[in-house]
C-alpha cells in the first residue's frame, strides 16, 4: 500500500513529459525547415486528397453495394452523358457555315416562277445526274416539244437555238400583224408590212410566171446554152456575165467579195477576197461515195430544176452531172492547194498585182461596178484570204470550155431564185432539203416571211420595237416618257441593261485572266490579246441619240425600193441596198454609224456582234427583253444562258486579236505558228466515235468548251464580288448601290428547284443549252458538221460534261481526270 502513491507520481509524470512532448511537436511542425519540401498547404493537400480519396472509395463502395441491374443503369447514363458532352464540344468546333441555298429564302415573284417553269419543262430532276445526266437535265425536252404545234417544224435537229428562233419568230409575227397599215409608203413599217404581204402572196405565182422570171434573169447574164442553138454559145463572154451576175445579183461563182475588217491599225475596213460558192453545203460531201443520199438528191434537184425550165431528160441528166464534177473539181483544187504548208493568207495586195496573181478573174471589173461611188484604180488594196486558192480559181477558168463556165454561172444564180418562185420551183427545194436533214414538215408560210422580214430589215425591226413610239407621228411621239422608260429604276429594261453591265465586264475580265493561265500561248502574244481584252468596250442596242427620231431610221432605208410586181423580184433591190451599206463602210463614217453598219450592214445578223474598228461588243437590246434572260432571274441561271454567249463572241474576238498580232510582226514565219486554238481532235474520240469532223467544227467545239469553263469561274467571281461589295473593272457602276437596286444582295431559291445550289442550278441550266432531239429518222449528227459548221447537240452535251470538271463536280459526282487540253 505504500508503494502506491509513488506510482500515481511516476504516471503523472509520464503524462506530463508525453504532454510536453505533444506540444513540442506541434510546435516544430509550424517552425519546421522546408527540408522536405512540404508546407502546411501541401499537407493539407495532402489531407484533402486523402478525403476525396476516402469519399470515392465510399462512392464506389456505394456503387457496389447497390443491385447489378442499378448498377448497370447508372454507368450508361454516366457513359452517355459523357459522349453527349464530347459530341457537343466537337459540333461547335466543327459546325460548318450554312450554305446560302438552305437559308436563303424561297422566291415566289413573278419571275422566279417563270424561271423555275422554264427550267423544270425540259428537266426531269428526279433522275440522279451523276448517272442519268441527259434525263435528270433533259428528260421532258421531246415530250414538250412533241406536244406543241410546231413538232417537225425545223431541219436536223429542234434544240435550244432553234426553239429559242421559233418563239423570236413568233414574236415578230404578231409585232407585224400590229403595225399600222395606213402609214407613209417610205416610212420603215411601210417596208416591213409591203414585204411580209408580198412574201404571204408566194403561192399566188404560177410556174409559167416562174419561168418567165428565171428566163429574164438568165437573159440579164447573156443566156444560157441549153435554151438556146448551141452556136451561138461561141459569142458568150463568160467576164460580162460574171460581172453582172454579182453586181446586180449578188452570187459569187469562183471568187466572193466583202467588206471586212483588215489586221493592221486602225482596223479600218478593206475590200476582201475569197474564194467563190458552190452548191452542197460542204466540200466533204464532193468526196464521198456515188451513191450517198445527199449526192444523189443535188444531182436530182439540177435534173429537175433543168427539166422544169424545158430542157429534155437526158440532157437534163448530162446537165446535173457535168455541174457535180465540175464544182467536184473547184472543191478537189481548193483543198490541193490548201494543204501546202506554204500558204500566203492574209495578204493585202494592190489590184495591179491580183491582176497579176489572178489575170482570168474579172476582179477589177466587178469591184468597179458594186462600188461606184469608190475610186477603184490599179493603187487599190484588197485583203486576199488565200493567195494561193485566188490563183487556183483563176487557172480553172482559164481552162475551162464556155460550156461548163455558162453552166456554173447559171446554176449559180438559179440556186439563189428558186427558194422564191412557184410552189413547183421550191418543192425541188425541200426535197433536197430532206435528204440533207431528214424529212420534215413544210415551214408555214408566216415562219418563212417573218424570218425573211428579219433577215433582210433588221434595223428597222430592232429599232421600231426598241421604241414603239416611233410608230407615232412626230408631234405624238413621246421622247422624253420613252428616255424615262429606259433609264430610271425600278424597270426591266433598265435593269437589264445593268446587270447585263455587270455580267459583261465580269466575263471580259474572266477571259482575259483565263488567257494570262494558258501556257501554251507565247508570252507575247498573252500579253497583246490580254490589253486588247482589257480596252473593249460594251454596246447594248441602238444607241439612244438614233431613236430619239425616226428620221435616221427613213433615212437609213431611203434608197430600198420593195414594191416590185413579183416577190422574187425583192431580191435584186436588197442587193442593191446591201452593196451600199458596203459601201459606206469604206467611207468615213461617225461611232453611230459605225456602230449601226457593225450591228446590221451584214448577210447574217447576230444578237451579239463584235465591232473590230470600235473595239467593242455589241448586243441586241432584243437579246436582253428575251424570255429567256431577266435581271430578276437568278444569278446562275442568266450565266448559263445569255453569259455564256457573251463568252462565245469573247473568244471568237481572241482570234481576231490574234491575227492582229501575227499581221503586225510583218513575219512569215509567225503567221504559220499554230492557232491559239489549235486542239486536239483525237479527245472527241471517245464522244464522237468516228465521225469526220472538219476545222470549222473543231474550232466551234473549243469555242464552247472554253465558254463553259470560263463562264463557270466568271460565276463564282460575281458572287464574290456582290458579297463583298466590290466593284467590278470597266463597269462605271457605283457597286453597293447597283447591287442593292438589282436585289443581287438579296438572293432566293427557286421553287422547286430549292434543294441546288447555285453551282447546281448553274450546271442544269447551261446543260439544257444542249438538249436535243431528232426529228426525222436520219442520222444527222454525222453530217451536221459539214451542214452546220458545228457538233450535234448529243456531242456538245457529253463532251462539256466529260471535259469540264466544274459541271459534274458541282453535283458531287466523279470527274474524268484526261481532259482536252489547250482549252481556256
Amino acid at each position: 500500500m505504500a508503494a502506491k502513491p509513488e506510482q500515481d507520481v511516476t504516471d503523472k509524470v509520464k503524462n506530463g513529459d508525453n504532454e510536453k512532448y505533444n506540444q513540442k511537436l506541434d510546435s516544430n511542425t509550424e517552425t519546421l525547415p522546408l527540408t522536405t519540401n512540404k508546407t502546411k498547404t501541401e499537407t493539407e493537400s495532402i489531407d484533402a486528397e486523402s478525403g476525396k480519396i476516402r469519399r470515392g472509395r465510399l462512392s464506389l463502395d456505394a456503387l457496389m453495394q447497390l443491385s447489378p441491374r442499378r448498377r448497370l443503369l447508372y454507368i450508361l447514363t454516366a457513359s452517355l452523358c459523357a459522349l453527349l458532352l464530347v459530341i457537343i464540344i466537337l459540333m461547335i468546333a466543327f459546325w460548318p457555315e450554312v450554305p446560302f441555298y438552305l437559308k436563303a429564302e424561297l422566291c415566289v415573284d413573278k419571275e422566279c416562277v417563270l424561271a423555275s417553269q422554264q427550267i423544270l419543262l425540259w428537266s426531269n430532276i428526279s433522275y440522279k445526274p451523276c448517272q442519268e445526266t441527259y434525263k435528270w437535265a433533259c428528260g421532258n425536252f421531246r415530250k414538250e416539244y412533241e406536244e406543241n404545234d410546231y413538232f417537225v417544224i425545223k431541219k436536223g435537229e429542234w434544240d435550244y437555238q432553234t426553239y429559242n428562233e421559233y418563239e423570236e419568230l413568233s414574236e415578230l409575227n404578231r409585232f407585224i400583224s400590229m403595225l399600222p397599215t395606213s402609214s407613209q409608203s417610205y416610212s420603215a413599217e411601210s417596208m416591213i408590212t409591203s414585204l411580209y404581204k408580198s412574201c404571204r402572196e408566194i403561192d399566188a405565182l404560177d410556174k409559167s410566171q416562174s419561168n418567165m422570171l428565171l428566163r429574164q434573169a438568165i437573159k440579164s447574164v447573156d443566156g444560157w446554152q441549153a435554151l438556146r442553138d448551141g452556136n451561138r454559145l461561141q459569142f458568150w463572154e463568160y467576164r460580162k456575165a460574171l460581172v453582172y451576175a454579182q453586181t446586180h445579183h449578188g452570187v459569187f461563182p469562183y471568187f466572193k467579195m466583202s467588206v471586212e475588217n483588215r489586221y493592221n491599225e486602225p482596223y479600218d475596213y478593206i475590200i476582201t477576197l475569197d474564194a467563190g460558192d458552190v452548191g452542197l453545203p460542204d466540200e466533204f460531201f464532193y468526196n464521198v461515195d456515188s451513191s450517198d443520199e445527199v449526192v444523189v438528191a443535188y444531182k436530182m434537184l439540177l435534173r429537175d430544176f433543168a427539166i422544169n425550165m424545158g430542157v429534155v431528160t437526158q440532157e437534163a441528166e448530162l446537165f446535173a452531172d457535168e455541174i457535180f464534177h465540175y464544182e467536184k473539181r473547184i472543191v478537189n483544187n481548193i483543198l490541193s492547194v490548201q494543204s501546202s504548208s506554204q500558204r500566203r493568207l492574209n495578204e493585202i495586195k494592190t489590184i495591179q498585182e491580183i491582176k497579176v496573181i489572178a489575170p482570168s478573174l474579172p476582179i477589177f471589173e466587178s469591184l468597179q461596178a458594186i462600188f461606184p461611188q469608190i475610186k477603184i484604180t490599179d493603187e487599190t488594196e484588197v485583203l486576199v484570204r488565200d493567195l494561193d486558192v485566188l490563183h487556183e480559181m483563176s487557172i480553172v477558168v482559164s481552162t475551162s470550155d464556155k460550156k461548163p463556165l455558162n453552166n456554173f454561172i447559171i446554176w449559180s444564180l438559179a440556186r439563189k431564185i428558186l427558194p422564191h418562185l412557184s410552189k413547183e420551183y421550191r418543192i425541188l427545194i425541200e426535197n433536197f432539203d430532206n435528204a440533207v436533214y431528214g424529212k420534215t414538215a413544210r415551214y408555214p408560210r408566216w415562219m418563212v416571211c417573218a424570218k425573211i422580214v428579219r433577215d433582210w430589215l433588221p434595223f428597222s425591226v430592232d429599232a421600231l420595237r426598241e421604241n414603239p413610239d416611233l410608230l407615232k407621228s412626230e408631234s405624238e411621239s413621246q421622247v422624253n416618257l420613252y428616255r424615262q422608260k429606259t433609264y430610271s429604276f425600278p424597270n426591266k429594261t433598265y435593269g437589264n441593261d445593268e446587270f447585263m453591265q455587270l455580267m459583261f465586264y465580269t466575263l471580259r475580265n474572266q477571259v482575259a485572266s483565263s488567257i494570262l493561265e494558258a501556257n501554251w500561248i507565247e508570252p507575247a502574244l498573252k500579253t497583246f490579246i490580254h490589253d486588247k481584252l482589257a480596252s473593249t468596250r460594251l454596246q447594248i442596242g441602238i444607241p439612244t441619240e438614233i431613236l430619239q427620231t425616226k428620221s435616221y431610221i427613213d433615212e437609213y432605208y431611203k434608197s430600198l425600193m420593195l414594191y416590185n410586181l413579183y416577190f422574187v423580184e425583192h431580191l435584186e433591190s436588197i442587193w442593191k441596198f446591201r452593196k451600199l451599206r458596203l459601201q459606206d463602210k469604206l467611207k468615213s463614217q461617225s461611232i453611230i454609224d459605225m456602230i449601226i453598219l457593225d450591228m446590221y450592214a451584214t448577210d447574217n445578223v447576230k444578237p451579239i456582234t463584235y465591232s473590230t474598228t470600235l473595239n467593242m461588243i455589241l448586243i441586241s437590246k432584243h437579246l436582253s427583253q428575251s424570255k429567256y434572260y431577266d435581271y430578276r432571274y437568278p444569278i446562275p441561271v442568266n450565266f448559263a444562258r445569255v453569259g455564256a454567249d457573251i463568252v462565245e463572241k469573247l473568244i471568237e474576238t481572241v482570234s481576231i486579236f490574234e491575227n492582229q498580232y501575227r499581221f503586225s510582226s510583218k513575219s512569215s514565219s509567225d503567221s504559220m505558228e499554230e492557232s491559239v486554238f489549235k486542239i486536239n481532235a483525237h479527245c472527241m474520240e471517245d464522244v464522237t466515235g468516228d465521225i469526220e469532223l472538219s476545222e470549222n467544227a473543231l474550232s466551234s467545239f473549243h469555242t464552247i468548251m472554253s465558254a463553259a469553263r470560263i463562264t463557270a469561274k466568271a460565276l463564282t467571281r460575281f458572287i464574290e464580288s456582290i458579297d463583298g461589295a466590290a466593284p467590278i473593272t470597266g463597269a462605271s457602276i457605283d457597286p453597293s448601290l447597283t447591287y442593292e437596286n438589282l436585289q443581287l444582295t438579296n438572293r432566293k431559291r427557286l421553287p422547286g428547284l430549292r434543294s441546288l445550289n447555285e453551282n447546281e442550278l448553274f450546271t442544269l441550266a447551261y446543260m439544257q443549252k444542249h438538249c436535243s432531239t431528232p426529228i426525222a429518222d436520219k442520222d444527222y449528227a454525222r453530217i451536221k458538221p459539214h451542214v452546220e459548221k458545228k457538233l450535234a447537240e448529243m456531242h456538245l452535251f457529253n463532251a462539256t460534261w466529260r471535259h469540264i470538271q466544274f459541271l459534274p463536280r458541282s453535283s458531287s459526282c466523279s470527274v474524268n481526270e484526261n481532259t482536252c487540253t489547250k482549252i481556256l
